[in-house]
């Protein structure tokens, strides 16, 4: 997978991907490049309210997890539910990272908007410590973020590695399905904490990214082969 386009929802409203379409959001170039219409994906009809939303990173494992979580309101510092959203590295800084450039400068904006707002979440680390009473994970690679006002949706997808394998080895293009996985629904506010912390991850993640053209000289090697 090689680029992913989607400016156009950088500030779409957050019901508008509700509206299911039936053109396929996949594209093949002549290059051989897959790329996702952001606009012709489904909604995901998962959702997940989350109070808290944060992100980890674990470079010996080149490991990238976003947490999203529900605070038990009766039980002081426990987390009712956490969702663990795993995304692999070269998507964060390929897809996550670059394809929100704009997105992020415009929730910026808005934000500034709200007179004294200050980030509420100065105990950050100490969430991220707290038990929870439910976990789930996911893996996921492709995402569409929007908001209204401030609220504020991450749409979560999983463009099928398998699919993406058989593809490279010559098979149809018919193997690459898209998959709908959880729509995360939070704060504009909350949203941006998650993204100013997003952003020295990427940082990291690049120093050990191999670069595109190795990829792609080593996919060719195979396909010759």
């Amino acid at each position: 997978m090689s680029r992913q386009s989607g400016k156009s929802l950088d500030r779409r409203h957050a019901g508008s991907s509700d509206v299911r379409v039936s053109e396929d959001p996949i594209t093949i170039g002549v290059d051989k490049s897959i790329s996702i219409d952001l606009g012709k994906l489904s909604a995901p009809t998962n959702r997940y309210d989350a109070d808290y939303a944060w992100v980890e990173h674990r470079p010996t494992d080149a490991a990238v997890s976003f947490f999203f979580a529900k605070r038990s309101r009766d039980e002081g510092e426990d987390l009712r539910t956490r969702l663990e959203l795993r995304y692999p590295p070269e998507n964060l800084v390929n897809h996550f990272w670059a394809n929100t450039r704009t997105f992020h400068s415009g929730l910026q904006d808005f934000v500034n908007l709200w007179p004294g707002r200050r980030s509420w979440r100065d105990n950050r680390l100490e969430v991220s410590k707290w038990k929870a009473t439910k976990d789930h994970s996911e893996w996921v690679n492709v995402e569409a973020m929007s908001h209204a006002g401030s609220e504020a949706t991450i749409d979560f997808y999983s463009l099928s590695p398998s699919g993406i394998a058989r593809y490279r080895r010559g098979g149809a293009s018919a193997s690459l399905r898209i998959e709908p996985i959880v729509r995360v629904q939070l704060t504009v506010f909350e949203l941006l904490d998650l993204l100013k912390a997003v952003e020295p991850i990427v940082n990291e993640v690049q120093r050990y990214l191999p670069t595109e053209d190795a990829v792609r000289a080593l996919r060719e090697a195979r396909e010759e082969a």
